[in-house]
């Protein structure tokens, strides 16, 4: 079963048409304010020639035109201008609004009388006009508001709405029934009650069609798209659901006040990555002319293009009118999905390519047949728990597949050469930090060698918001399972982007093509985990701490409770990019080649995970295991 959420209509466009056609001055305030002081003063006449018999002496007539002049002024001031007014939209008038424009009108009535009794000297009116001169305003100025208001719903009403049947009891149909009426998410063709003395009967205009029982027929007879349940707790509850969902009739529910007050129905509503970054990091959707004019006419070679980052990367790589997009993954099924989305329009030759980094003959038969210019590097193993049980298999796709792909790019004499990279390679405390930072040493060292033209770049940031293994999704999947959400520490923080936004930092940095340098976003201050996740609770309509708990439950081998983009000594500069910085590429160590070939070597070999992580605090990557800051263990998100 689902919660009540807004259905597909369909507006009928001749009628914003003419919506159009009324003139924004006719519906503000102002004119209110005129249009009950003329009806007050049309209330005012109308209650002569009836107190008179159609026939006004002349003698009362110069009563008439002073107490019509009083009544205009006054009935709109008490209305509109006095403290304790009574203001209400004309567009959804209803009754209460009529009883409060009856309350809101009395003291001028009262009033007027006080006068005509108290005061000597006045001008003579009967008791009897000013009586009918407060009911005959009251109709007027009521069916002023009712007429409105039936403008408004015949000018926007949606022609084309699901029809729909409300299956309720006594006490829920006729809110429910009002419910429909304002907001038209659905044309009512009729009720169906539990009650069995309703039978035959309207309420609120509804024709009562039958009980629960009758409902497989009602549905074929009425053609009836939508079942709406109102209330949580109808005894026919199970029953109309089965009968509905056999003929594919949607179900839904409209839980009563009392069921949301009870707690009896908890409603929440879908979280949007948008909303999760607005407010953190300004959204850019642009694409800069350089990034264009880099990428025009290019053949360009997408690794991991099935993942979260590699996927986003083709999309606004498609987008760039290059020559030839070259998609290379090993999973088969992201790339038959990718395929579909890629607007080929825009690109000459799309090749899908299901093959892995590290195999040397999938890699250079992949760059003699297809020259690729710009090669954007997004494959690798990102996860860092996973890594730190497999060291072996991160140093063999994060080290030795870069070493493939670095080796294939100066060969073939490629152009560009970006590698994604992450700002756990900042004083690394995991095996996956570990191997992503030598994975930039590595370019580093390359870019440096001369006798090629390759240009080697890399780009880090922080965590991607609904990246596959992110924080987004798990807490999202937690939210939906009633919680708990679980958090490995409560002092962690985290910076936060977007996958789009980290794309274009890609492309961008892509476009600058320096030699062996880092680039990164500014992604703001960094969020404190347990923060973010009480957001991401509120997000959904919900309650941290009461309708969802938050746990904390220790943190995992690798982690860190504060991340960086760079290290204390790094030169940062900015670019030609507003948002994107710079940092200088060190000088590597001469015996790096060496502690890289023996980190290799074991992984090949398979050595122990001890072994391969005593080889890495070897290297010159500043990798302590002692940095973990370890609390009591506990496998989490």
């Amino acid at each position: 079963m689902e919660n009540l959420h807004e259905l597909q209509a369909v507006p009928d466009r001749r009628h914003e048409r003419y919506a159009d056609l009324i003139p924004p001055w006719l519906l503000h305030g102002y004119v209110r304010v005129l249009l009950d002081g003329l009806t007050a003063a049309l209330a005012m006449i109308d209650a002569y020639v009836l107190r008179f018999d159609f026939h006004v002496e002349p003698k009362m007539q110069h009563s008439m035109w002073t107490w019509l002049c009083v009544v205009a002024v006054l009935r709109p001031l008490s209305l509109h201008l006095t403290v304790g007014r009574h203001q209400s939209t004309w567009r959804f008038f209803d009754m209460r609004d009529g009883l409060s424009l009856a309350l809101h009108s009395l003291p001028v009535t009262f009033f007027v009388l006080l006068v005509r009794w108290c005061v000597p000297g006045v001008p003579i009116v009967p008791y009897s006009v000013l009586i009918l001169e407060f009911g005959i305003f009251l109709i007027f100025a009521s069916a002023l508001r009712v007429t409105r208001r039936l403008a408004n719903e015949a000018i926007y009403r949606p022609t084309e709405r699901p029809r729909a049947l409300i299956v309720g009891c006594e006490t829920t149909l006729a809110t429910a029934v009002h419910h429909f009426h304002d907001c038209k998410e659905a044309q009512v063709i009729g009720l169906v009650s539990e009650d069995e003395h309703l039978a035959s009967i309207n309420i609120a205009g509804r024709p009562v069609l039958g009980p629960p029982e009758s409902l497989m027929s009602l549905l074929v007879s009425h053609q009836i798209e939508v079942v709406v349940l109102s209330g949580a707790n109808l005894k026919c509850a199970a029953q109309v659901i089965r009968d509905a969902s056999s003929l594919d009739v949607q179900v839904r529910i409209l839980p009563s006040s009392s069921d949301l007050m009870d707690g009896k129905v908890k409603v929440h509503r879908p979280v949007s990555i948008d909303q999760l970054v607005q407010g953190h990091v300004e959204a850019r959707k642009e694409v800069h002319q350089t990034v264009v004019r880099c990428f025009k006419g290019r053949t360009v070679l997408i690794t991991g293009a099935g993942g979260s980052i590699g996927s986003e990367i083709v999309r606004q790589v498609s987008a760039l009118n290059v020559d030839r997009l070259v998609m290379l993954d090993q999973d088969e099924n992201s790339i038959f999905e990718l395929i579909s989305e890629v607007r080929k329009p825009l690109v000459k030759e799309i090749v899908p390519i299901v093959g892995n980094i590290r195999d040397h003959q999938t890699v250079r038969r992949t760059f003699e047949r297809y020259c690729p210019e710009i090669i954007l590097h997004a494959a690798a193993y990102k996860h860092v728990p996973v890594m730190e049980e497999n060291c072996c298999e991160a140093v063999l796709n994060n080290i030795s597949g870069t070493h493939e792909l670095i080796d294939a790019a100066i060969e073939f004499d490629c152009h560009r050469f970006v590698m994604v990279s992450t700002d756990k390679a900042v004083n690394p405390s995991s095996v996956m930090g570990a191997t992503k930072r030598i994975a930039e040493l590595l370019i580093q060292q390359r870019s440096s060698a001369c006798g090629h033209r390759t240009h080697f770049t890399c780009v880090r940031f922080g965590n991607v918001l609904g990246s596959r293994g992110s924080v987004v999704p798990i807490f999202l999947r937690q939210i939906a399972a009633g919680g708990p959400i679980t958090i490995t520490h409560e002092e962690m923080t985290r910076y936060f982007m977007t996958i789009p936004q980290a794309v274009r930092l890609v492309l961008q940095a892509a476009a600058i093509g320096s030699q062996g340098d880092i680039y990164l976003l500014d992604m703001g201050d960094p969020i404190k985990i347990i923060d973010f996740a009480k957001e991401i609770v509120r997000l959904a309509g919900l309650t941290p701490g009461k309708d969802i708990e938050i746990k904390v439950v220790g943190m995992r081998p690798g982690e860190k409770i504060h991340e960086r983009l760079w290290g204390k000594d790094a030169l940062v500069m900015n670019t030609p990019f507003r948002d994107v910085f710079q940092l200088k590429a060190i000088r590597v160590p001469d015996d790096f080649s060496q502690l890289l070939t023996e980190l290799e070597a074991a992984a090949h070999a398979r050595e122990s995970d001890t072994i391969i992580q005593e080889l890495l605090c070897r290297l010159p990557i500043d990798y302590r295991q002692d940095r973990m800051e370890l609390t009591p263990m506990a496998i989490a998100n």
